[in-house]
């Protein structure tokens, strides 16, 4: 969940990067397209079904779709409100992943767990510094993208040993492939070697950061590594310092340590106990 996080806020970084010129839908498609055609090479490679085992495909709709509109409300969001207004909102995903691996997974949390969350969520606040000054529709939209978010996350924990990782990586991105690029077509722009270069980063840190993501919801709980995603934000902040020049002040690095302790209490106060996880896998 770590390397997940740390794929996407690089990938967040090449996306503000070619935002000047290349239109939102056509980023999202670069996004997608180069995860559906490393996932379809490994899904063939192993002869999987490319579409999932029958009863499982409502689960990889429900995935794909919760997935896709998470996607649109965060880059809509992030577009018409305030950044740290944006990311706080975003980040009650976990709580709601949380809430749904309780609810329809019947997953267990700990009062540790309730902890780090609350303090990373709150650590994750003093990083973000919002304001609350942006205007209601977006804001709502950024709580829609949580709410979507966590949904998916939660679909992925409901896959675990049920679908190979690369196959719910495939439907989905193969899903939002297609769909983003019949908006995409409408206001295409053809990119500089430099812009395709950065519409590639996004592509192969999308890729990155799915395969972590998947992995890490396919070997545990979802209620156990989601909190491990508030990560990303300590690497937004580092790499938004060293790549666009953005200053890290000493409420950052509070809040980046609230995060980290909240990381390590989740992590110290697991169980050690055996997995089979090549079953997980299969």
């Amino acid at each position: 969940m770590i390397l997940s996080a740390m794929s996407f806020s690089a990938m967040q970084i090449m996306i503000a990067k070619s935002a000047g010129r290349i239109p939102l839908f056509e980023q999202m498609f670069f996004r997608n397209l180069l995860a559906s055609g490393v996932a379809l090479a490994d899904v063939l490679r192993h002869g999987y079904a490319p579409l999932g085992q029958r009863q499982n495909r409502m689960r990889l709709i429900v995935r794909s779709v919760m997935g896709y509109l998470g996607m649109v409300c965060l880059f809509y969001a992030s577009a018409r409100a305030s950044q740290g207004d944006v990311a706080v909102i975003n980040k009650m995903s976990p709580f709601i992943v949380t809430l749904l691996a309780v609810l329809f997974l019947g997953e267990k949390v700990s009062r540790h767990q309730i902890v780090a969350l609350a303090l990373a969520f709150l650590g994750g606040a003093i990083v973000s510094n919002p304001t609350f000054r942006s205007d209601s529709l977006p804001l709502f939209v950024a709580l829609l993208s949580a709410v979507f978010s966590g949904a998916a996350y939660a679909a992925v924990g409901s896959l675990r040993g049920k679908e190979p990782p690369t196959v719910i990586i495939f439907f989905f991105s193969a899903f939002s492939t297609l769909v983003t690029g019949i908006f995409m077509a409408a206001d295409f722009v053809i990119p500089t070697l430099v812009e395709l270069g950065m519409l590639l980063c996004i592509g192969i840190f999308a890729l990155g950061g799915q395969l972590a993501l998947t992995y890490a919801y396919a070997l545990a709980d979802a209620s156990e590594v989601s909190i491990f995603n508030y990560s990303g934000i300590l690497f937004s902040m580092v790499f938004g310092w060293f790549f666009l020049g953005q200053p890290i002040s000493p409420s950052c690095i509070l809040g980046a340590a609230m995060v980290i302790s909240a990381g390590f209490i989740v992590f110290a106060s697991q169980k050690k106990c055996p997995h089979d996880y090549a079953q997980n896998l299969k």
